[in-house]
């Protein structure tokens, strides 16, 4: 595959209001100083940088073209933007092949890299060792100068840290690795180079605690994701061939057997099998795939053959985009974790001031270097919500719950409002057909024949039961000539050389179509709680069709559970108020809003936005992508949902279990619950230190234990979130 050069800057994603732009050169770009640079710009909201995804996602005014903002990035990255401002839609495979996505450690920043900080902690503890070993085995003291093997040690352990001590003094700033660097370079220039070794071994310490409880993190999502086999086979010629994944195309026609992995998103054209879909939906049934339904990279044939037409492959595939949501979410911070590093900033500051007020008042170098060692190395401060938000997030994935990062995951637990979509939300993903009113010498076969031709490529749940009940009938599709999709309202076709349009009243309404004569059948269809879609055919009502929307079977407890707690519950919906009305009152809705269009409900949100509430939307449709990205936090219904619904939002339910809103929303809670004791647990720890070592009670050494100890506490009460395995409720 050919890779994009390193000045090239294109667009992953967008919707109106919110941008993804993609560049290897945003791997190794200064994150704060860019988001800074986009943040302060005119009708800029906010700007998020990923380095392990490459990528920076935009959010904006939406009044405002995307082509501007891709200007604007790219004039600051000094990157030349794209010819046009089109969004690269993710809904179709480039024909040429992609590779499987799989996190390199590569290309991890160095402080998330393991390996480099396991060589690092490994060389500083071979060092502290030799000293002990020495010490203890002869009772003779290595020279301690600057000069001296381990002075040498000490300054090229320190090396990173005094970069960074560079690069603070020029930009005036003072951060954790600044303060570290001067202490490690004043107990250096006292003789202290032991001393300095401890802050420096235990700073090596954190650093490798971190790094390896994020990619710990990092691997168990990429073992509950993993995608595909490397190789699978393709029918070339009639003859089935294996090739690496990485060859594969879109139109090539994959051949699945049991026991392998499926490898692309397509549509079966041949065949039949039991498919294990459990890592999509954690569903332990294997449901029956046949012709014509559509397959996902991951699934596991268990029993049968498919011969699958790759509609996407590599980094576009379902799986893969979600194993993308995942990386990024793990380098989207959470606000709580901000509050980390400013609680860290002043413990610095404050030990800065009782060192010297120890040294001053005891006149003891050593007292003054042992509280410095507690003070000055407030790893577990900075632990505190990180590690928590990491184990969570990586919790969350085992458990069917796909978040972007923590600043989400913080929000869902404080959310005032949620707003729900109807269809495919609120209602099963699986509508059925109730009745079929026939008109003007129409018959039912003619009618499902229309329709199903008419809505052939459209993969909306309505328009699925129509095909679901065309099917079941024997009724097959003709060709269609033209075919235009209305997001919230149907399509129009020709058929036969008959312009058909099927969809709901303000379909009806754009086309000038006349429904004064069926408002009867229309109203009896919607007094029995069943969505009304009408079929006009050159401008004459010939039929109408009532789809049933079955309720989920969890969402009655869902409602019940969220207005418990004090949850403002709103239905956002493009059907009409007789058709929602019995829905919204048995699930106790505070507001219901009535056929909005798409950019309806992004108003809505907008709207209970601007009285200071934090809203939640919750949906699964292109129609819904718009209030999604708006919503302080998007919830996407993943296993039905549209690929733009999945961009736009912002924690993806991927079970297809509206209950894991309440789980998502209490692990939310625990997550900050915990990281608020690790808060207590690393400042209470480092007070009584400081205290200690100011008395004399402690030395560098026990003082350099109590700080690995309170790390290692601090790590193993966030990994209690590990194996928080909250129960959804169901009926």
């Amino acid at each position: 595959m050919t890779r994009p050069a390193p000045n090239d800057l294109r667009i992953a994603h967008t919707v109106p209001g919110r941008i993804r732009l993609k560049s290897s050169r945003l791997r190794h770009t200064d994150g704060a100083a860019l988001t800074q640079s986009l943040s302060g710009a005119e009708h800029i909201v906010w700007a998020r940088h990923n380095p392990i995804a490459a990528c920076i996602v935009i959010r904006f005014d939406p009044s405002v073209e995307a082509a501007a903002i891709v200007e604007l990035a790219g004039k600051i990255l000094g990157i030349q933007p794209p010819d046009n401002g089109a969004a690269q839609s993710l809904s179709s495979c480039p024909a040429s092949g992609c590779s499987v996505y799989r996190p390199s450690r590569d290309s991890m920043p160095p402080e998330n890299n393991v390996k480099g900080a396991a060589i690092r902690f490994g060389g500083l503890s071979a060092a502290m060792c030799w000293v002990l070993l020495r010490r203890l085995a002869t009772g003779s003291v290595m020279p301690v100068g600057l000069l001296s093997p381990l002075g040498a040690v000490a300054v090229i352990g320190a090396l990173p840290l005094l970069r960074g001590l560079v690069r603070d003094a020029r930009e005036r700033k003072m951060r954790l690795e600044s303060f570290l660097a001067g202490s490690i370079c004043t107990a250096i220039a006292v003789g202290e180079v032991v001393t300095a070794l401890e802050v420096l071994w235990i700073t090596a310490g954190g650093d490798l605690l971190k790094s390896w409880i994020t990619e710990r993190s990092r691997r168990a999502v990429a073992e509950i994701l993993e995608i595909t086999r490397h190789h699978t086979f393709v029918l070339r010629d009639g003859v089935e061939v294996e090739i690496h994944v990485d060859e594969l195309r879109r139109g090539d026609i994959v051949v699945a057997h049991t026991g392998e992995k499926i490898a692309v998103d397509g549509r079966v054209v041949r065949g039949h099998a039991l498919l294990d879909e459990s890592t999509l939906t954690g569903n332990a049934e294997y449901p029956e795939r046949k012709k014509g339904d559509c397959v996902f990279a991951g699934t596991l044939v268990r029993q049968g053959v498919l011969y699958i037409e790759a509609e996407c492959v590599g980094e576009n595939t379902y799986l893969a985009r979600i194993l993308h949501m995942i990386e990024e979410g793990l380098a989207n911070r959470a606000p709580i974790e901000g509050v980390a590093d400013q609680l860290a900033q002043r413990t610095i500051r404050i030990g800065g001031a009782v060192t010297l007020g120890t040294l001053l008042v005891t006149g003891s170098a050593m007292r003054a270097f042992t509280v410095l060692l507690v003070m000055a190395c407030p790893c577990a401060t900075v632990l505190a919500a990180s590690t928590a938000v990491s184990a969570a997030i990586s919790t969350a994935a085992r458990n069917g719950v796909l978040i972007k990062g923590g600043r989400y995951l913080e929000q869902i637990g404080n959310v005032d409002v949620v707003c729900f979509d109807k269809t495919g939300t609120l209602t099963t993903t699986s509508p059925r057909m109730e009745t079929l009113v026939t008109r003007n010498g129409a018959t039912r076969e003619d009618l499902l024949q229309l329709a199903y031709s008419a809505e052939i490529h459209n993969h909306h749940p309505l328009a699925e039961a129509i095909k679901v009940a065309a099917d079941a009938a024997g009724v097959s599709p003709t060709p269609h000539d033209v075919c235009e999709y209305y997001l919230g309202q149907g399509v129009r076709s020709v058929v036969a050389g008959q312009t058909i349009l099927v969809g709901n009243a303000k379909l009806m309404k754009r086309f000038r179509i006349k429904l004064s004569e069926v408002a009867e059948q229309a109203e009896s269809i919607s007094e029995r709680g069943l969505t009304t879609l009408y079929l006009a055919r050159d401008r004459e009502v010939v039929g109408l069709f009532g789809i049933a929307n079955p309720l989920r079977p969890e969402a009655v407890v869902v409602a019940e559970k969220l207005a418990a707690q004090n949850v403002e519950l709103c239905l956002v919906t493009g059907d009409e108020a007789r058709t929602v009305t019995e829905l919204s009152r048995r699930l106790g809705m505070d507001k219901t809003y009535s056929s909005i269009m798409p950019d309806g409900k992004s108003a809505v949100v907008q709207e209970l936005q601007s009285t200071r509430k934090l809203v939640a939307m919750v949906g699964d449709g292109v129609n819904d992508a718009l209030a999604l990205a708006v919503a302080d936090v998007g919830v996407a219904m993943s296993a039905g949902a549209s690929e733009a619904a999945m961009e736009a939002a912002d924690i993806a339910l991927i079970r297809d279990d509206l209950g894991q809103l309440t789980y998502v929303r209490d692990l939310s809670r625990r997550t900050t619950s915990i990281a608020q004791q690790n808060f207590w647990i690393a400042t209470g720890t480092n007070i009584l230190g400081a205290v200690g070592g100011a008395m004399g009670l402690l030395n560098p050494l026990t003082a350099g234990m109590l700080h690995i100890v309170h790390t290692l506490g601090v790590l193993g009460n966030s990994s209690r979130l590990l194996t928080y395995n909250h129960t959804t409720e169901k009926h």
